[in-house]
């Protein structure tokens, strides 16, 4: 009950700045009709397929995830709110899991979102695709243990920009306008080093029914969840002792 209250405390703010909400769905959204209506014309990259692009749009949007988790913490610190909260019987488990939660059930209203804009541009709906929502809230979990990291160390007025550096590394390092196999070289072993392109890779699998393939991508996302999110909460833990 703690964290719900803490939670819906959350929401209210998130949801207090439509504008951002609207251009986190609206951005990719945009990308995705455009980028797969010009291919359909041109067909010049397999990567802006309908069935491979969604994928990639949604991994996308789940960076901005990362700006808005890291924004809410950072501003929360920087406004004394945490300082005054944390004379509450509120564990630091309660305010971690007040953060994740609301951000995840935006990561999947995103979700939903994008894959009815690909309904209509040409993707076809199969059992995978709902099979995919566990997977989704799993990969945006990643997204929000950086913001909750940026938002533990950062001050209000540099989380936006650091994150907007990772919202580029994302787009160009995730395999999403083209794949990192013709590119080769250090971007290519860069690109693999990092998450991202493990995410799409993992979402595109499971559309596509490949389940023995999601291993080594669940692994690698696994290990970077754990290994932020742990950083994240002992920040957050020192935060509060201060």
């Amino acid at each position: 009950m703690k964290t719900w209250i803490y939670t819906k405390r959350n929401l209210k703010e998130l949801l207090s700045d439509p504008l951002s909400l609207i251009f986190t769905i609206g951005l990719p959204a945009f990308l995705l009709v455009f980028m797969v209506s010009l291919n359909k014309s041109l067909q010049f990259n397999e990567a802006f397929k309908v069935e491979n692009f969604v994928p990639s749009t949604i991994i996308f949007s789940y960076s901005f995830l990362t700006m808005f988790s890291g924004m809410l913490v950072a501003k929360d610190r920087s406004s004394s709110f945490l300082s005054r909260m944390f004379v509450s019987p509120l564990k630091a488990h309660n305010y971690i899991l007040g953060y994740i939660i609301p951000i995840l059930m935006i990561a999947l209203i995103q979700s939903i979102i994008l894959y009815s804009i690909g309904f209509v541009v040409g993707l076809s709906f199969s059992i995978n695709i709902l099979l995919s929502i566990p997977f989704l809230l799993f990969i945006s979990l990643l997204f929000v243990s950086f913001g909750l990291l940026l938002g533990s160390i950062l001050k209000d007025q540099q989380v936006g920009p650091v994150a907007s550096i990772l919202i580029q590394v994302v787009a160009f390092l995730s395999g999403m306008w083209f794949s990192l196999n013709l590119v080769g070289g250090a971007f290519e072993v860069i690109g693999n080093i990092l998450p991202f392109s493990h995410a799409v890779n993992l979402l595109k699998y499971v559309l596509n029914g490949n389940y023995n393939k999601i291993g080594f991508p669940i692994l690698v996302i696994s290990i970077y969840t754990i290994v932020v999110l742990f950083f994240a909460i002992l920040t957050f833990k020192k935060n509060m002792k201060k």
